[in-house]
């Protein structure tokens, strides 16, 4: 997929879509397994598909999903990997992701790139993992937790 910005080029073309009004989706092998990151544009971070799109739109400021896959480690080539099928213990982290990732897309069309960034970028919780332990409380919670205790002890 080096050559991606052949095809979005040609349908935005097409659709006389400006590149904001894109949302481009991709594997990225620098982030773990697990963890979504939408952002309005940026640099392609060596992603040849995303350096293609970026020659062939002519800007980097095109809104853009990445859906890490993680990385091998220890190997520089990835394409096998990358091409590869996932682990059975990746499995079901993965159908996860891709469920969150297209409720990501949804947000982006219904409420716009903020709202769906600050609602789904992240790490997606295993629900391998969720099973064997409790679920987390968040940071507001306990936080929260914390001022109301000292407002009763004032």
């Amino acid at each position: 997929m080096n050559a991606s910005g052949d095809t979005v080029g040609a349908l935005a073309e097409y659709y006389h879509l400006p590149p904001e009004k894109l949302l481009v989706i991709v594997d990225d092998a620098d982030l773990p397994l697990g963890e979504l990151r939408l952002r309005p544009g940026g640099s392609s971070g060596g992603h040849h598909g995303l350096e293609s799109i970026e020659r062939r739109l002519g800007t980097r400021d095109y809104p853009r999903q990445r859906i890490g896959i993680g990385r091998q480690a220890g190997a520089r080539e990835i394409t096998d990997y990358v091409l590869g099928r996932f682990h059975s213990t990746e499995t079901a982290l993965a159908d996860k992701v891709l469920d969150v990732a297209a409720d990501q897309a949804q947000a982006w069309l219904d409420a716009g790139i903020q709202k769906a960034m600050s609602k789904f970028n992240g790490v997606v919780p295993d629900p391998e993992q969720s099973r064997d332990r409790p679920p987390r409380q968040s940071v507001a919670k306990v936080g929260e937790g914390a001022q109301a205790k000292e407002r009763k002890e004032k």
